[in-house]
């Protein structure tokens, strides 16, 4: 069933189903105390059983034995001199407590067959005699069955299957006599309905005394529940439990508070609260008790021995049976340790643990009170420079010492130049700030140039000299900003245009910042968008052998066409790709759209593709590689993969093995912009590059500076000659920086002189018409150059000559019309 039986406890009693009633149960402790409570309530009323049973059969013997024959009285004693001597003897025993011993469902089962017995005897002599009785003896036959029934019925009130087991053959067999009888319906109706009357009140009196039984079982099963809670609170908890009457008076402590005032508790028990908290220091405790109303997390402060100790109480009133209240029942803890943490929280939320200024908030909070009432203030973003530097050379704690000399320093400007109107605090890592109020005309500007000379002294820590430098950018509010956010972005912006223009400067925010910041975010915007809208494409530059000037590949640059802006400059959009997460997804694009071209090329001609270190971030990397080359069927010997030195800063483990899988596919490695980054000859021996592309500002100044890049290209060309790497010379424009490469050793040129870069289809027409091995002798100067898909110098046509020299032609010139996209 659904329905429960609400009772006191925590959770309802289910009322038990009739299936659940006629159970003898299993070997559960609870089903044993269910047995043993119906075979003790069975044991009670075995006398009356037995007296009973007497009776009728005195009647038996007087009125009915005469009337059947001795068969019949036969059938019927035997049962009952077989059971009857059984339960006398088990009363005996139960007087002296021994039948609960046998209150197993063996035990129960036994004496059920022994009720069946007794019950089929007598319900036989019913059902025998009744037919051929006169109407008297129908009566006393009758009643003395109702007397049988009803006495087992009381008798087996909780066990509705010894109900059944002993009564149940008695109503069969005089119901059937009734009928046999022929005495009316209106007797046999009587009979019928004290029968079901007498069945109900057994099942609802089992169903009540069962309930009772599972409502014992849970008191007891939380009872020892609680026990063990209040026994790991007081063992194990930080708080106490405690009782004091409607006087005030300690009815009940536990030791743990006992501990806490440093006394037993029989010394503690009767003494009055206000001996143990002064009310003084607790008045609202005090209001509470007066007007007996619960308090939570109420906080009193104690002395015990002289020590100041900080206590949490919570209590509730308790009222005797009549309704009055006669004291409270709580719960305390100490919360000294927790208080003074939150204490030192406070303190560290106010102050920078590191420098001991004010930090983020306090700035924070300084702003809003001052644009709150109107006041002009100026915010001032100071930025060190150089400080990682000094970080990284003389060790972390050299830079944490190096940050509280420079806001000591902050603070003396401050307070020098300001007095009460200005603070300084640290936002964090190297970033500072000073807030201004009320200012005077030039003063921001004057004090922003002697924080930044203040702090570009040299400082001595540990016995090293350190010189870094910083950079301010300032905001004026309410004019700049109304809110304490907008004042913030306004000076982290004017901060970031000092980086942009050289650093050690202070510059006020502009609008103009502003509107370059929201067409920056517009333009980022717009760059995700990109390669689904097509505007990306990507564009071809040749690379050329110095010894036979034949073409041996191409290098793949990506270019963007912006439907608005026009043609975004790399140096551009790259960057902030790389900002915002987008270079991963560029970065496939541009692969899997360079190899789609590549694999139109004849398998002579490799394809050069540029990589972020991003790039290297993504785990399937090397896997998409694989993928790409195979869906193109191009061989990985004819891609070569561009890396500039910034990809092996951070040196990571994971970049390393992801390069030998790539050399070990067969794809080459190029180091890029070789000479102009943080060149280190370290990972020259860890990776095997296949290639080195000396920077195109070497190339040009070779011829320009007194032979310093021309020293450089011959270092950078021996050390790739003894490492067995190839060389590649950028940005080759004229005649005379090529004949310069090729005398200095390069394998390779790459520049405008040989062609820009070109779109794709045009890549493809250019080796269509002319062989690999047929490249340009020298450029047609005397017309106007013709698009810029082209050689400079290149008019209606290329004057070539085949790799030996010997002949010359002139083959068609490639298309030079611009391609939108």
């Amino acid at each position: 069933m659904d329905m429960s039986f609400g009772t006191s406890l925590s959770r309802p009693v289910e009322i038990p189903g009739f299936a659940t009633l006629m159970r003898i149960g299993g070997d559960e402790p609870f089903h044993a105390r269910v047995r043993a409570a119906r075979l003790s309530f069975l044991s009670r009323y075995l006398p009356l059983n037995l007296l009973v049973a007497l009776c009728n059969t005195a009647v038996v013997l007087l009125v009915v034995a005469p009337a059947i024959p001795p068969m019949h009285l036969l059938l019927w004693a035997l049962p009952q001199l077989l059971v009857l001597p059984l339960w006398a003897r088990r009363a005996l025993l139960d007087r002296h407590g021994k039948l609960g011993l046998a209150a197993t469902p063996q035990r129960v089962r036994r004496l059920l067959l022994e009720m069946l017995l007794v019950g089929a005897a007598w319900g036989y002599l019913v059902a025998s005699s009744l037919p051929g009785g006169n109407h008297e003896m129908v009566l006393v036959i009758v009643a003395m069955a109702l007397a049988g029934i009803t006495v087992t019925a009381q008798s087996t009130l909780i066990f509705p299957l010894a109900t059944a087991m002993l009564s149940g053959p008695i109503v069969i067999g005089a119901g059937i006599g009734l009928l046999l009888s022929g005495v009316g319906a209106m007797l046999w109706l009587i009979f019928a309905t004290f029968v079901v009357v007498t069945a109900n009140g057994v099942i609802l009196g089992s169903r009540h005394y069962y309930i009772r039984l599972l409502a014992e079982e849970q008191v007891v099963a939380q009872s020892e529940v609680v026990g063990l809670l209040l026994s790991e609170f007081e063992a194990n908890g930080e708080e106490w439990l405690f009782e004091f009457d409607a006087l005030g008076f300690l009815t009940f402590a536990t030791s743990r508070m006992a501990e806490a005032i440093g006394k037993t508790v029989d010394d503690l028990v009767g003494k009055h609260w206000s001996d143990i908290i002064d009310p003084l220091d607790c008045a609202q405790l005090a209001d509470m008790l007066e007007r007996k109303q619960p308090f939570r997390d109420l906080l009193a402060l104690v002395s015990i021995e002289g020590d100041e100790r900080w206590w949490q109480l919570s209590a509730t009133p308790k009222f005797d049976s009549s309704g009055r209240m006669c004291g409270y029942r709580g719960i305390g803890s100490d919360v000294t340790d927790r208080r003074r943490s939150a204490e030192r929280i406070a303190e560290l939320a106010t102050f920078d643990a590191l420098t001991g200024i004010v930090n983020r908030r306090i700035i924070h909070q300084t702003l809003i009170d001052a644009l709150a009432v109107g006041d002009e203030v100026v915010l001032l973003f100071v930025d060190l420079d150089r400080f990682k530097a000094v970080n990284d050379s003389l060790g972390h704690g050299a830079g944490d010492r190096l940050l509280g000399e420079v806001a000591m320093r902050l603070r003396d400007v401050v307070l020098e130049m300001t007095g009460a109107r200005g603070i300084a605090g640290r936002l964090g890592g190297d970033e500072f700030a000073v807030v201004l109020r009320s200012p005077e005309e030039g003063e921001a500007m004057q004090l922003g140039a002697a924080l930044i000379e203040a702090l570009s002294e040299p400082y001595r820590i540990g016995g090293r000299e350190a010189v870094i430098g910083a950079s301010v950018g300032m905001a004026c509010g309410p004019g700049d900003g109304r809110t304490v956010e907008a004042l913030m972005r306004a000076a982290d912006l004017a901060l970031y245009g000092v980086k942009a223009d050289g650093r050690g400067t202070v510059r006020q925010f502009d609008q103009t910042m502003q509107e370059q910041t929201e067409e920056r975010r517009a333009l980022e915007l717009d760059l995700r968008n990109a390669i689904s809208a097509g505007q990306m494409r990507m564009v071809y530059q040749p690379v050329v052998d110095v010894l036979d000037e034949r073409i041996v590949g191409f290098e793949a640059l990506m270019r963007w066409r912006h439907p608005e802006r026009g043609d975004i400059p790399p140096g551009l959009f790259i960057p902030m790709a790389e900002e915002n997460g987008l270079i991963v997804s560029l970065g496939r694009w541009a692969l899997e759209e360079a190899c789609r071209q590549a694999g139109k090329w004849p398998d002579s001609v490799r394809l050069s593709v540029n990589l972020s270190p991003l790039q290297f971030d993504d785990l399937d990397f090397v896997e998409e590689v694989r993928r790409v080359l195979h869906r193109w069927r191009i061989s990985p010997s004819r891609l070569e993969l561009e890396l500039t030195e910034s990809l092996f800063l951070d040196e990571r483990e994971q970049t390393s093995v992801m390069l030998r899988q790539l050399v070990e596919m067969g794809v080459g490695i190029a180091l890029d912009d070789f000479g102009t980054g943080y060149s280190s000859l370290g990972y020259l021996q860890k990776i095997a590059f296949s290639r080195i592309k000396i920077d195109r500002s070497f190339v040009q100044a070779s011829r320009t500076d007194g032979g310093e890049s021309t020293a450089i290209i011959q270092a950078i060309v021996a050390l790739a000659d003894r490492l067995g790497i190839s060389t590649t010379a950028e940005g080759t424009e004229t005649r005379a920086e090529f004949e310069e490469m090729r005398r200095l050793g390069c394998a390779h040129v790459q520049g405008y002189y040989f062609g820009r870069p070109m779109e794709g289809e045009d890549a493809k027409r250019l080796l269509d018409r002319i062989s690999p091995r047929v490249v340009l002798a020298e450029p047609v100067a005397h017309l106007p150059v013709k698009g810029s898909a082209l050689p400079i110098g290149e008019a209606d046509g290329w004057r070539w000559r085949s790799a030996a020299g010997h002949s010359s032609q002139r083959f068609p010139k490639v298309p030079t019309k611009p391609r939108a996209g």
